[in-house]
């Protein structure tokens, strides 16, 4: 335990690392923004590290909402404004013009791929389901309004108690707070009832679903792992929507694989799913089904195989309907968009999100988990979150 001395006796309302130089930047209730420096420790196991004395950055004008370091940058989100801080010169400037008032977050989200990436750009909340998009030297590069894009409705929760739905009459926009902003390949945020993730330089939305009492998420790769109000701890995992009719085959979960299977089919049908769902896997899915009880799914089941893809079809998802999902554009690699204002994404991301989630058997194996914990999020451009709720006391 170290003891942050500027902070004593006011509340430290957020923290974020300098993983290169071992720093620990840290924001409170009062404005105050601090950093302390830890080093290895020679001194043997009992010591990892070894903490020096503390030193006081600056003090914004309101309540630090959140911090954020990448290269040498620290941005501070206050209650009104954003401010950024060279930390190897020592200076600062604001964010843009405008202020605001209330909790919005800020973060910097790294360009290009990983070990080719450019400096970061600045992303910081705005009212009325805005983000900015600025430099390293505060400038406003562009407005990214999500409002109206939001004006579609949320994607299906998957549980072992509850049949999914998909509502298409919710359709209204949202105009919200989002007070924090994370980044992984994308930026995430949440409010108390929903998780949204944005692809902000494509201006689309690749996800948003309701999740209730989120209070705070940590992002690892395709990884989230929430907390919400009453001391859950919810573990999340990104993998396709074959993946997870496939997942749900292996623990014989037959209705739910078939209803996930009919409900996202363009992701099912193309010739990509092939490899994980082969025919003769949907066919040995449809006859685990009950014929008595079961007709009508199994009739639904029936269409999707009928409009399979064989795996080396070059225009995969081209023919595919979308009368299931009227509020979606389906993308002619089989990704599920909801708008875009600047074309298509390319396919290199949701393609390393894939690859991460083939060595999530091995990892869920660490977990210990029963069916009614089992849920599955169905997300936009085919990508599926598999939540593991395992509660903590």
């Amino acid at each position: 335990m170290y003891l942050l001395f500027p902070h004593r006796g006011q509340t430290v309302t957020s923290l974020c690392w300098d993983t290169v130089a071992l720093r620990v930047f840290a924001g409170d209730v009062g404005g105050k923004v601090s950093c302390v420096r830890a080093g290895s420790s020679k001194l043997g196991k009992g010591s990892a590290f070894v903490m020096f004395p503390v030193q006081t950055i600056t003090t914004v004008d309101s309540h630090v909402v959140q911090l954020g370091y990448s290269d040498g940058h620290l941005v501070v989100s206050s209650l009104s404004c954003c401010y950024l801080c060279d930390t190897e010169r020592e200076k600062f400037w604001r964010v843009g013009n405008k202020e605001r008032d209330g909790e919005f977050g800020a973060c910097f989200l790294p360009q290009g791929p990983v070990g080719q990436r450019g400096p970061a750009l600045l992303y910081c909340a705005r009212p009325g389901s805005r983000i900015w998009e600025a430099s390293f030297s505060g400038e406003v590069l562009s407005t990214h309004q999500f409002k109206q894009l939001l004006a579609c409705p949320p994607l299906p929760l998957v549980s072992y108690k509850n049949e999914p739905h998909f509502n298409p009459a919710q359709t209204s926009p949202q105009s919200l707070a989002f007070p924090r902003l994370l980044h992984d390949q994308n930026l995430l945020t949440w409010t108390d009832s929903a998780i949204y993730i944005f692809t902000p330089h494509s201006g689309q939305v690749l996800l948003w679903t309701e999740v209730k009492d989120v209070v705070e998420i940590s992002v690892f790769r395709n990884e989230l792992f929430c907390l919400h109000g009453d001391g859950r701890l919810s573990h999340l995992s990104l993998m396709s929507p074959e993946r997870c009719v496939e997942r749900l085959m292996k623990r014989e979960s037959w209705t739910l694989a078939a209803t996930v299977c009919c409900m996202f089919q363009h992701a099912i049908i193309t010739s990509r799913a092939r490899k994980s769902l082969p025919i003769d896997r949907l066919e040995q899915l449809k006859a685990q089904l009950n014929s008595a009880s079961q007709q009508q799914r199994i009739g639904q089941l029936e269409d999707v195989i009928s409009k399979l893809e064989p795996l080396d079809s070059a225009c995969s998802s081209r023919r595919s309907s979308i009368s299931s999902h009227e509020s979606f554009n389906v993308l002619d690699c089989g990704i599920y968009r909801v708008i875009s204002r600047r074309g298509s994404q390319s396919d290199d991301e949701s393609n390393s999100l894939a690859n991460q989630s083939m060595l999530e058997e091995e990892r869920l194996k660490e977990f210990s988990f029963t069916e009614e914990d089992f849920l599955v999020v169905i997300v936009c451009r085919c990508v599926v979150c598999q939540i593991l709720c395992n509660k903590t006391h």
